[in-house]
């Protein structure tokens, strides 16, 4: 079977029906050079364990590549007067956006994210990225910091 690899334009590899997504993965892995990369077929994401037979997915379909990295996002909380700030990582890919990041803080960490502000710059919290903002544009690439508020 033929398929498309979608990353940073169209890539086309000869894979066997019966590899696993994880072997895809590792193929995509020594062809292309990332380091953690995520498939999407069709809107879903691919599971390492199934194999591409598994999904019934046709010759020449495109599946998508999304390159993961690592941020960290500093969350601040004051008690007793006191400002307290805690990191806690999260793997993202370049087109999350900011209201992705507040999801992923509540539902990895159960943080509380309703009257919550995120900003790039510890010292300027008066601007804050708005939530449907790509974290490509503005450039929060793998460790970059991300505060909380």
């Amino acid at each position: 079977m033929q398929v498309k690899i979608e990353f940073n334009g169209v890539f086309k590899m000869q894979v066997d029906d019966s590899a696993t997504v994880g072997d895809l993965k590792n193929q995509i892995r020594q062809t292309l050079g990332l380091t953690r990369p995520r498939l999407v077929y069709n809107g879903g994401l691919l599971d390492d364990q199934k194999t591409l037979y598994s999904y019934q997915i046709p010759t020449n379909s495109c599946i998508i590549v999304q390159e993961m990295y690592s941020i960290v996002c500093w969350v601040s909380d004051t008690i007793n007067g006191v400002t307290l700030s805690a990191p806690y990582n999260l793997v993202v890919h370049r087109h999350n956006t900011f209201a992705d990041l507040k999801y992923l803080l509540q539902k990895a960490y159960g943080i509380d994210m309703t009257d919550r502000k995120l900003n790039l710059n510890a010292e300027i919290t008066s601007f804050e990225p708005p939530d449907l903002c790509p974290l490509h544009r503005v450039k929060v690439d793998a460790g970059c910091p991300v505060y909380v508020f």
